[in-house]
C-alpha cells in the first residue's frame, strides 16, 4: 500500500515538473516577444529606403518605386460601405479590384475538438449497460435521455443475457443509442477466441432486438497494475473490437489512448474510475455517439 502510494506521488511530481518546464519556455519566449517589440517599436523609420506615393489609377509608376492606387467606391444606395482602401501595385502589373466586402470568410476554430459538441442531435435516448466501470456515469446528450444499467463483475455472456430485461423496459421509448461496455471481467479466463464469439453473438442479439436503435461497443481501458499477460490481452481484445466493429458497422468508442499511462484516473485497486476519470469516461461516450450519429 506504501509503494503505490509512493509511486502515485512520484508521478504527481512529474507531472509538476513537466508543466515548470513549460511554463519557464512560456515566460521566456514572452520576455523575447516583448524586447522584439520594444526594438521595433523605437527603430526609426529610413524615408530613404522605399518611396512610398499615393497617386491616381492612371498614374505612371517608375522605377523603384511602390504606389497605392485608390479602389473607387461602389456606386450603390448603401452609404455606409466604404470600398476606399489602397492596393499594392509592381511595376507592370495591374490593379485587381478588390472582392465584394460582402463576401463570407472562411473561418476555423483549431480547438474545436476539444469543446463539447452542441449541434443538436438526432431523436432518440440513449442507453448505456455495462459492467461496475459504468457506475456513476452521467451520459449527456443533448435533447436526449440516458439510462445507465450496471451489472458489477459482469462478463458478456451475463450482459447478454441481462439486456433482454432492459429493451424490454424501454420498448415504449424511443431508444436512439446503445452503448454496451464488457470484456475486461473475461480476460481472467483466457480464452480470447470464446471472448471473440460471444461479443459476436451480443451484438448480433442486440441488432435483432433494437432494430433501429444505433449500437455502440465501448472498447476496454488500458488499466494500469496489472500483469503484462493481462495488458497484453487487454489490447488484443482492444485492437480486434476496433476492427470487428468496422466491419459490423457499428460504432466503437476507443477509450484505450485516453487511459493510457494515467495511473491518476484510478482507485488504488487500478480498475476502478474515481470521480474525475468517471466524467471523463461519460463525456467520450457521449462525444462518440454524438460524432457518430450525424
Amino acid at each position: 500500500m506504501a509503494n503505490s502510494e509512493m509511486n502515485h506521488i512520484a508521478v504527481i511530481i512529474e507531472e509538476f515538473q513537466a508543466l515548470d518546464k513549460q511554463i519557464q519556455k512560456l515566460l521566456s519566449r514572452r520576455r523575447y516577444l516583448r524586447d522584439l517589440k520594444a526594438r521595433l517599436l523605437d527603430k526609426p523609420s529610413s524615408p530613404s529606403e522605399i518611396d512610398v506615393t499615393s497617386t491616381p489609377r492612371c498614374a505612371t509608376h517608375f522605377q523603384g518605386q511602390v504606389s497605392f492606387t485608390p479602389v473607387p467606391r461602389r456606386s450603390d444606395n448603401n452609404t455606409n460601405e466604404d470600398l476606399g482602401v489602397f492596393q499594392l501595385c509592381r511595376q507592370g502589373f495591374k490593379a485587381r479590384t478588390p472582392p465584394s466586402a460582402q463576401a463570407s470568410i472562411s473561418t476555423q476554430n483549431r480547438f474545436d475538438p476539444l469543446r463539447v459538441p452542441s449541434l443538436p442531435s438526432t431523436p432518440g435516448d440513449v442507453i448505456v449497460v455495462g459492467d461496475s466501470i459504468v457506475r456513476n456515469c452521467n451520459i449527456a446528450c443533448p435533447n436526449r435521455k440516458s439510462f445507465v444499467s450496471c451489472f458489477p463483475g459482469a462478463c458478456v455472456r451475463d450482459v447478454m443475457r441481462r439486456v433482454a430485461t432492459i429493451y424490454k423496459k424501454h420498448k415504449n421509448r424511443a431508444v436512439g443509442s446503445i452503448a454496451l461496455h464488457a470484456g475486461v471481467n473475461d480476460i481472467r479466463h483466457r480464452q480470447s477466441e470464446i471472448l471473440k464469439a460471444d461479443f459476436a453473438a451480443l451484438i448480433k442479439d442486440t441488432k435483432e432486438r433494437t432494430l433501429s436503435a444505433r449500437i455502440f461497443i465501448s472498447g476496454p481501458l488500458s488499466l494500469v497494475r496489472q500483469s503484462n499477460e493481462y495488458y497484453s490481452r487487454l489490447l488484443v481484445l482492444n485492437n480486434w473490437l476496433k476492427g470487428f466493429c468496422k466491419n459490423q458497422d457499428i460504432g466503437f468508442i476507443d477509450n484505450w489512448d485516453l487511459f493510457w499511462e494515467r495511473p491518476c484516473f484510478f482507485k488504488w485497486d487500478g480498475l476502478h474510475l474515481n470521480r474525475f476519470s468517471t466524467r471523463v469516461f461519460s463525456e467520450n461516450i457521449a462525444k462518440t455517439i454524438h460524432r457518430k450519429s450525424h
